[in-house]
């Protein structure tokens, strides 16, 4: 019975030897097969309220961005001239005059001038849009087109108007 014992010991060992051997070989092949009784590892995905938070946090920002945007015409500047160089095109210009947008546009390859609106004062980029060059340093003010009149010599009749009444304000009766 013991010698029995001992050949049945003999041919377990043998055969946990050739099976470790066989997992060995087969995980070092190309294709990386395992011993099969590997089970899938679950994957490690975000609940769904994480994911509507995410969505929710989102679309604040995109709104903030949107009120940010259309509140001043500096802003809109400093946004255009922080975005990205594919992204500047999409940002919203609508407060700006057509020359004033002319303007920037021809600025958004030089990306100098672009950090340097970026950082500069909301009141200094006005200055800058009123006409005032250099009012950012290096850069010069966008041509503004000559104002036209509304009523023609609309603004000759409003300066005699003005030099009548300079006039008249000469001539005061003494009492």
């Amino acid at each position: 019975m013991a010698l029995v014992m001992a050949m049945a010991n003999l041919a377990k060992g043998a055969w946990n030897a050739l099976d470790w051997s066989w997992r060995t070989a087969w995980s070092l092949r190309p294709f990386g097969g395992s011993s099969g009784s590997a089970t899938p590892q679950p994957l490690d995905l975000p609940s769904k309220d994480v994911v509507e938070v995410d969505r929710s946090l989102e679309e604040s920002h995109q709104r903030s961005a949107d009120i940010l945007a259309n509140t001043s015409q500096a802003m809109q500047i400093k946004l255009f001239a922080s975005a990205k160089p594919d992204d500047r095109f999409t940002i919203d210009l609508s407060l700006l005059e057509p020359g004033q947008q002319e303007w920037l546009s021809g600025l958004s390859t030089n990306e100098r001038a672009m950090r340097s609106l970026s950082e500069a004062p909301d009141s200094k980029i006005m200055m800058l849009l009123g006409g005032h060059d250099g009012a950012v340093e290096g850069l010069d003010a966008p041509k503004n087109e000559k104002p036209k009149d509304v009523i023609p010599g609309l603004v000759l009749r409003m300066d005699d108007f003005r030099n009548r009444l300079s006039r008249e304000s000469d001539h005061v009766l003494v009492a």
